[in-house]
């Protein structure tokens, strides 16, 4: 399984300092990665969930081998946040 370092977009890590919850998680494994935009297509409907999170322009979240989500909130014209929740979804 990847790390979460190696599947954030790279833009994270040029603004990384401001998330330091997120930094604590890099070497993290990602169980699974969900998408939150879209109609699942048949054969892949695992792979869609609504964020359990905050964030409004989510449209991938990722869900990590310790339990915790971290979503990618692309926000327009605005800083893209990276919001950590406790995951307690379906596995």
């Amino acid at each position: 399984m990847p790390r979460l370092r190696q599947v954030l977009p790279d833009i994270f890590f040029d603004t990384s300092m401001s998330h330091p919850d997120v930094v604590s998680l890099l070497d993290v494994e990602v169980s699974e990665v969900k998408l939150n935009t879209g109609s699942p297509c048949d054969g892949h409907a695992a792979m869609f969930a609504d964020w359990p999170g905050v964030g409004n322009y989510v449209r991938q979240w990722y869900i990590l081998a310790n339990g915790k989500a971290v979503a990618v909130d692309e926000e327009p014209n605005r800083h893209w946040q990276f919001p950590v929740v406790d995951y307690e979804g379906p596995r």
